[in-house]
């Protein structure tokens, strides 16, 4: 007969020989289903939805800047914070958010650039005064230049100077701080005032007083308002005056 120890150890490499059939019918599972969900082009991207308002950037921009990652043909390996920096990378895009859908969808949330000015003749800057690399031209913006590192100080200093300008009748049309630090504006009607660093509104309110009683205003070139007291006028060339400076010296414009 066998005895009850025998019995016991049987039932017991029984039960372990089950438990084990078990658990590698459900390792062999789960490595089935992972090789499933990673093997190349198994669950593509098959819709991209794409959020958010857009005046100049396109979806067909946005669509084929995803469609150049390789991962997007499968939906478990793209990773989404490399779609984010792929889109990111556009140049009318300010910052973009992407989140994956089961099973094949990738939704896309982008905040588009606000550009608010030109900046040094190639670049834009957007409402927080940073600059980047965009062009539109049928947009009529005000033109702003200087030092990169300056950008959101210029911005500030032309919405300062527009509050004070604009109710007087006068729009500005450019605005320049030199390597130097000084100020350079320009208005419509190509008149520019040379404002220095310092005291820049009294500089300007004296401009206002002053301008008006000028004979000839049509042919200021530029207004040099970094004194005390008064201001110095240069008259834009005629064909006689430019002859004249090509034999002479050229009026100083000092920075």
């Amino acid at each position: 007969m066998t005895s009850a120890a025998t019995r016991t150890r049987l039932a017991f490499l029984g039960g372990l020989t089950f438990f084990l059939g078990v658990l590698a019918a459900l390792l062999w599972g789960l490595w089935l289903i992972v090789v499933w969900m990673t093997a190349a082009n198994q669950v593509p991207v098959n819709n991209l939805m794409i959020q958010g308002e857009h005046h100049h950037l396109s979806r067909e921009a946005v669509r084929d800047s995803v469609l150049e990652l390789p991962e997007v043909g499968n939906f478990f390996a793209l990773e989404v914070d490399q779609v984010q920096q792929q889109l990111q990378a556009l140049p009318w895009v300010y910052q973009a958010s992407v989140r994956k859908q089961w099973p094949d969808t990738v939704r896309v949330y982008i905040v588009e650039q606000q550009p608010v000015a030109r900046w040094n003749y190639n670049a834009m800057l957007n409402v927080h005064g940073e600059v980047f690399q965009a062009t539109a031209e049928q947009l009529d913006l005000v033109s702003l230049s200087g030092p990169d590192e300056e950008s959101a100080r210029v911005l500030a200093e032309y919405k300062q100077l527009k509050k004070f300008l604009q109710p007087k009748g006068y729009d500005i049309a450019q605005i320049h701080l030199t390597p130097r630090r000084s100020w350079e504006v320009t208005l419509n009607g190509d008149i520019t005032l040379l404002l220095g660093r310092e005291d820049i509104a009294a500089r300007l309110q004296r401009f206002v007083d002053v301008y008006p009683d000028i004979d000839q205003r049509e042919r200021v070139a530029y207004l040099d308002l970094r004194y005390d007291t008064g201001l110095a006028v240069g008259w834009k060339q005629d064909e006689e005056t430019d002859n004249d400076q090509k034999r002479g010296k050229k009026p100083d414009r000092r920075a």
